[in-house]
């Protein structure tokens, strides 16, 4: 089995995704609540924001194994630094969020605008991944084309 950190990258977009789709739902749900027909979209929402929220946790904790794999650049340290800083509080924040779905169901309005900030911090953390990959090459082979 490959070492467990190389599986970031690959865990890193379990979060991203659910937690976005399950945003979105959570404003359809807010139009469509009143009809009886679409009341499992609330189940749906909670269910996405609890499994995104463990991605997360799951994400963070491979990318603290990762953060002792990747190689010395120096000029990436300061955005490493702010990835690992942003990804602490995109989990603290969806923790939050979903400990206080399960506590106040009622408060579906305070609720979304708190997970629109906290999705903001989640796309900030996985912009300054994308950095760290794409423009320090962090945690990628260089591969010579021809001789």
């Amino acid at each position: 089995m490959p070492p467990l950190y190389l599986f970031h990258p690959i865990a890193v977009h379990f979060p991203i995704a659910l937690l976005s789709l399950g945003f979105i739902l959570s404003l359809l749900a807010g139009f469509l609540r009143k009809k009886k027909a679409f009341e499992w979209i609330d189940s749906v929402v909670s269910w996405l924001l609890w499994l995104g929220t463990l991605g997360a946790w799951a994400a963070m904790g491979l990318g603290l194994l990762a953060e002792d794999k990747a190689p010395h650049v120096p000029e990436a340290w300061a955005v490493l630094s702010d990835h690992k800083t942003r990804a602490f509080w995109t989990v603290g924040v969806f923790s939050a969020l979903s400990l206080w779905r399960i506590l106040r169901k009622k408060d579906r309005l305070p609720q979304t605008l708190l997970w629109a900030a906290a999705l903001g911090l989640l796309l900030s953390t996985a912009y300054l991944g994308g950095r760290l990959v794409f423009d320090f090459g962090m945690g990628v082979v260089k591969v010579g084309w021809g001789g």
